[in-house]
């Protein structure tokens, strides 16, 4: 990855003037491995006789940006004002042919596609980005905009004349949020039907309250359609359900938009939340809130039922906590992960990368933590961990954003409760743990 450094670069625009001069440093070479009949028309630039990633049109003496890798493309896209003379402007056409709106041919596409790659490669370990930020949608959309501006502009200018400035785009949030809004605002206005999704959280170490709103409602064509209409700091007193109420209706009514009966607002099964949207709307329980709830009591609380599952739980945890805090993750073959708190149905994602290392964990532990694994039955664990699956894999089909899932709730909840049968080979904790959640699905 290391390249070449002169003290002075030539740019695409000084090239063109030494061009038009004459000046002897410049000589234009037609390339000896050259096979297309458009090299009749093109020669190489070479600069003090090293050749440069530039070529020059022979009849209006326009330099143009060119590599090996990317072949004729550019030769065909390019068209001479003045194909009699050669003193013409140093100005190149920018009309674009026919071909040029075609797709690249199979051979072309993968080498673009392989150098896409590696950009993208590098972007992610040179800026430190994760790497799902190239499957983003501000990310896909910023793509789009510069292939855009390439096909208007061409390639012949930096990438740095376009790309604003850190500062520039922080003035310019405010502007751009303002302006999408407006656009939410006008299309709200049209919206006869619409649900609100609602949340409510504390940030745990400035304990700070916030809100987070999203509206949900299908247009003329039937397509599902979601917005964030605010996810802001809760500024009121306390969280009594009439401020709780005041601040939504507040939010909802900058949009336009009015809660009556009509509408639905989907919460969790908080009591402030149920007492908040008792009146005037149609207050619809979050089935996935439920069920991650029904799903972390058995762990989280006193138990005396889930003793068992909650012991290999805890032993699990605390090892897995061992391994981050000691910096031994990259002794084994896969990454575990922790739990999140807030969905806890990502326990079985623990358990299951613990299990994909199970036996590469003596290795990297110290005595007291080889102690806690010498106490983990693993068939029970193994068992677990296929059952929590199920609870997974149905939150994350009840989370879904492009599609309704009102229709899944109930069959989802059978499934659910059917899974949660006794079979004959279960461990006893895992008979337990299967008789608490069967009967707490049943109630909600």
């Amino acid at each position: 990855m290391s390249s070449t450094v002169h003290k002075k670069t030539l740019s695409k625009h000084d090239f063109q003037q030494l061009v038009m001069i004459n000046d002897p440093s410049i000589s234009l070479i037609k390339p000896s491995n050259a096979r297309s009949e458009l090299w009749s028309k093109f020669t190489q630039l070479h600069h003090l006789n090293i050749a440069q990633n530039y070529i020059v049109c022979n009849l209006c003496r326009v330099v143009l940006k060119w590599t090996s890798e990317t072949g004729t493309k550019v030769m065909k896209n390019h068209n001479c004002e003045n194909k009699s003379s050669s003193k013409t402007s140093t100005t190149p056409s920018r009309q674009r042919t026919i071909s040029s709106y075609m797709p690249p041919a199979p051979d072309n596409y993968s080498s673009i596609k392989d150098r896409i790659v590696e950009a993208c490669v590098e972007f992610c370990a040179l800026d430190g980005r994760p790497f799902d930020t190239v499957t983003g949608e501000g990310f896909i959309n910023l793509a789009k905009q510069l292939m855009n501006a390439g096909a208007l502009i061409g390639t012949g200018f930096s990438v740095n004349d376009l790309l604003p400035h850190s500062t520039t785009v922080s003035r310019n949030v405010d502007r751009v949020y303002t302006r999408l809004k407006d656009q939410l605002i006008l299309l709200c206005q049209n919206v006869e039907q619409f649900a609100i999704t609602c949340d409510f959280w504390s940030e745990p170490h400035t304990g700070l309250h916030y809100c987070g709103i999203s509206l949900h409602f299908t247009d003329d064509n039937y397509y599902l359609r979601i917005f964030i209409l605010a996810c802001k700091l809760y500024d009121l007193p306390n969280q009594k359900a009439h401020n709780i109420r005041d601040f939504v209706n507040t939010i909802v009514e900058e949009f336009g938009l009015k809660l009556n009966e009509d509408m639905f607002v989907v919460s969790d099964n908080e009591p402030k939340m149920a007492c908040a949207f008792k009146d005037d709307t149609t207050r619809v329980g979050c089935s996935a809130h439920y069920i991650n709830k029904i799903l972390e009591h058995p762990f989280e609380l006193d138990e005396p039922l889930c003793a068992g599952v909650q012991k290999l739980f805890l032993i699990v945890r605390d090892i897995i906590s061992y391994i981050s805090q000691s910096h031994k993750q990259s002794s084994l073959s896969v990454c575990i992960q922790n739990y999140c708190k807030t969905r806890f149905s990502t326990v079985y994602i623990m358990l299951n990368t613990f299990l994909m290392v199970y036996n590469e964990l003596p290795s990297v532990l110290n005595n007291n933590q080889r102690q806690n694994y010498l106490k983990i039955n693993f068939i029970e664990l193994e068992q677990l961990t296929k059952y929590l699956k199920h609870f997974h894999d149905v939150l994350e089909k009840l989370c879904c954003e492009q599609t309704p899932t009102l229709h899944l709730v109930i069959p989802y909840k059978q499934l659910l409760i059917n899974r949660s049968t006794k079979n004959g080979d279960d461990h006893q904790n895992l008979i337990q743990l299967k008789r608490y959640l069967s009967q707490h699905l049943k109630d909600y």
